[in-house]
């Protein structure tokens, strides 16, 4: 129910969040099943917890009823990170970077504490351009986010321009480097060339 995934004003948000929310629950529901019945094959009875979008905790409980909570958990768990290493190092502001396979994010901490948002916007188009996704209601840590990761694919165009996404090559094949089927350069082939990444770490080097 919206009343309960999303209880605010704004019917589009509402209801985006809301469809959202149940367009992942099957999958998320069966992934935490598999996650809570592995970790007590292996014997494990301490409690389990999940990372939230806005960078606290919560169970596996809510997580199941709410997956869309967790839907930029991984790089607010970056920003976490990026703000108890500012403040340990007695920095007041630093940027905290966050490469993936096919977007690059960028966050503020501040005074020792990333900025967070009370919304968040999906599934943008055209290069993550603001304002073409769809609405989401749940808190978030604030992180400023472009279709460029270590998968984009680069090209020459028509005009003999370097061009860098928004293509990925994704997990399958993969960059070329992984000698995986993949031929077309991306990001981290790139990467590689420069000697930024050591060449031990990819088959295909």
């Amino acid at each position: 129910l919206s009343s309960e995934v999303s209880p605010e004003i704004g019917e589009y948000a509402r209801f985006s969040t809301t469809a959202a929310n149940a367009f992942v629950q099957p999958q998320v529901a069966t992934y935490l099943d598999r996650l809570k019945s592995g970790l007590a094959g292996l014997g494990l009875t301490a409690p389990v917890f999940m990372f939230l979008s806005n960078g606290g905790l919560c169970t596996l409980d809510l997580a199941r009823r709410f997956p869309i909570r967790l839907v930029e958990s991984g790089p607010a768990g970056g920003a976490v990170f990026a703000a108890q290493l500012a403040r340990a190092l007695g920095e007041e502001a630093i940027l905290a970077f966050d490469m993936g396979g096919t977007t690059a994010k960028v966050c503020l901490i501040d005074k020792g504490m990333p900025r967070r948002s009370p919304s968040f916007e999906m599934a943008r188009e055209h290069m993550h351009r603001q304002g073409s996704g769809l609405p989401a209601r749940i808190p978030v840590i604030d992180l400023v986010e472009i279709g460029a990761g270590g998968g984009s694919l680069a090209r020459v165009d028509g005009q003999r321009r370097l061009q860098v996404g928004p293509e990925s090559a994704g997990s399958d094949p993969g960059p070329a480097s992984y000698a995986r089927g993949g031929t077309q350069p991306a990001v981290t082939d790139a990467n590689l060339q420069l000697g930024r990444l050591s060449p031990g770490d990819f088959d295909g080097s």
